[in-house]
């Protein structure tokens, strides 16, 4: 019976210092999409990608990922190619997305924003000016959506008590992750959602779940 032959590896050519900053790295795209070189955590981590950037993209390309190097905000995604790497947001989670992703756009190309910030009290009354018609996510729920929206760094919550005075930054990853083409796409996707017709919005960081 003849042996199974080993399988050589994938990069043969790294020492365990760069194996161990791929699998960082590879973990940290897989499970928050990005990695930001202004997180003090990730700054290294960032430069150690831009200097492997071409067998970086060869590890994404494999999983059906592209790279994409936004070199001015210091900010490395990764984006699914295909739809089936991509899972429906919730629609509560959609209420959210669309109503930060509408403060990050304005607030940036209306009024040169560099940094959006506030507190969820703001976020909500924001929120209720914009889909009056619509019920706002519980207490509870909201906090459960700004925390899975900050471990995809989306945004960076802060939590405190009571919540209301929690305070939430959006990151510019949320241009890029939920990429609308402008206020014409997003405000086509708020009357959808107002009227009842299912908004199209997905993203590799929701679950596949069309309720609450």
């Amino acid at each position: 019976m003849s042996e199974i032959p080993a399988i050589a590896p994938l990069f043969p050519h790294l020492d365990a210092k760069d194996r161990a900053n791929l699998q960082d790295a590879a973990q940290r795209l897989l499970a928050s999409g990005s990695i930001l070189r202004d997180e003090s955590a990730e700054r290294e981590l960032y430069d150690w990608c831009q200097n492997r950037a071409a067998m970086l993209e060869e590890w994404a390309s494999l999983l059906g990922l592209k790279l994409v190097w936004l070199r001015e905000e210091r900010i490395l995604l990764a984006q699914p190619e295909s739809s089936a790497l991509m899972k429906r947001l919730k629609l509560d989670e959609t209420l959210v997305i669309l109503a930060l992703w509408y403060d990050y756009d304005t607030e940036v190309r209306d009024q040169g924003a560099h940094r959006v910030s506030y507190t969820v009290r703001d976020f909500n009354e924001r929120l209720a000016s914009k889909f009056n018609k619509l019920k706002p996510p519980s207490e509870s729920r909201l906090e459960q959506i700004f925390r899975l929206l900050d471990r995809k760094n989306l945004i960076r919550f802060s939590n405190a008590s009571p919540l209301t005075s929690a305070t939430i930054e959006i990151l510019p990853t949320m241009r890029y992750a939920i990429p609308f083409s402008g206020l014409e796409e997003w405000t086509r996707l708020k009357i959808q959602f107002e009227t009842g017709v299912p908004a199209d919005l997905e993203s590799v960081d929701g679950e596949a779940n069309d309720e609450p």
